[in-house]
């Protein structure tokens, strides 16, 4: 006591201030101003910086699956497959340099490469054997040779690409797809392959060139599309695949089949059995924004029933108006 008595008296002594004489407002709300910034900044600065800094990272949220499948008019999928842990491999540092060797001489293509580091990239390894049996029904199986074989209006190929995200990690789109089409025309070679691969008479596998997009890029939003800086042609740099209709005897007659359909690259040299497909992930520089806001939203709902029950019990207490 005796100390802080010392010390008051002393600061008093040393600067002056006569007993009931107003601060200027300057000095009163300038100290009180100064006072409060410097609080805030010590409650705030930490989360700010967290925030500034994760905005400025991002937060990658690699697809968790990888769907593919291919279907042909209106008639049941042909190939259906996914790719999952661990056949979603991470880019290494060295895939990704021979990445970029690779596209060394388009500036076009260093450049979108150069915006992401080999953890924004992943190899999904798709088996190329259907994950589902073929079950068309006789009927339709018909429809189809007639239409492959006699159609005079052009049957579309499509091809689509399902991804899906795990939202604990960030962004607020759960999947994320497209697709790429062709147009079978009357008369031409795939039509016909495919249909002699569906009436049994030819076991060879159908070639269909500027199918597959190798590369796609996979943003915080619902599409997924194929990328241009390292396909610059489009769909003429999309590589060909060829389609075979496999059978297994489980039983006797014409209904003792298994079918189902297998895809392959139509110039891979290893590993045939596997469609590769590269994809970029943006990074996610909101995650940290939305969790806040729903943060406050929370707050602001509990703080609002807390006041209801406050005014009930008060209301309670009180009584009935006389």
């Amino acid at each position: 006591f005796a100390s802080c008595s010392f010390s008051f008296h002393s600061r008093s002594r040393k600067y002056p201030q006569p007993k009931g004489q107003k601060k200027k407002k300057v000095v009163k709300y300038g100290m009180g101003g100064l006072i409060i910034l410097f609080l805030i900044a010590i409650i705030w600065f930490p989360l700010l910086f967290m925030s500034l800094v994760r905005s400025v990272v991002g937060v990658v949220n690699q697809p968790i699956d990888v769907t593919v499948t291919l279907k042909l008019g209106g008639y049941e999928p042909l190939f259906t497959m996914s790719a999952q842990q661990p056949s979603i491999v991470p880019f290494t540092a060295q895939a990704y340099e021979e990445l970029s060797r690779k596209f060394d001489p388009d500036p076009l293509a260093m450049q979108f490469i150069s915006q992401y580091s080999p953890e924004d990239i992943v190899t999904a390894q798709i088996e190329g054997s259907s994950g589902t049996l073929w079950r068309i029904s006789p009927p339709s199986r018909a429809q189809m040779k007639r239409e492959l074989y006699n159609g005079t209006a052009n049957i579309t190929l499509r091809f689509t690409w399902n991804f899906q995200r795990d939202l604990a990690k960030g962004g607020t789109v759960e999947y994320t797809n497209e697709k790429h089409t062709l147009d079978l025309a009357p008369n031409s070679p795939e039509r016909l392959q495919l249909a002699s691969l569906l009436e049994g008479t030819s076991a060879q596998s159908v070639v269909i060139t500027k199918l597959f997009p190798k590369y796609i890029r996979a943003p915080v939003g619902p599409e997924a599309n194929p990328v241009k800086q390292l396909q610059p042609g489009e769909e003429d740099d999309y590589l060909g695949v060829r389609l075979q209709l496999r059978r297994e005897r489980v039983g006797t007659g014409a209904a003792g089949f298994l079918e189902w359909w297998v895809i392959e690259l139509q110039d891979c040299q290893a590993d045939c059995n596997l469609l590769p497909m590269v994809i970029f992930s943006d990074k996610d520089h909101g995650a940290v924004c939305v969790d806040r806001a729903g943060h406050r939203q929370v707050r602001a709902r509990l703080l609002q029933r807390d006041l209801a029950l406050h005014h009930v019990r008060g209301a309670a207490v009180r009584g009935p108006h006389p």
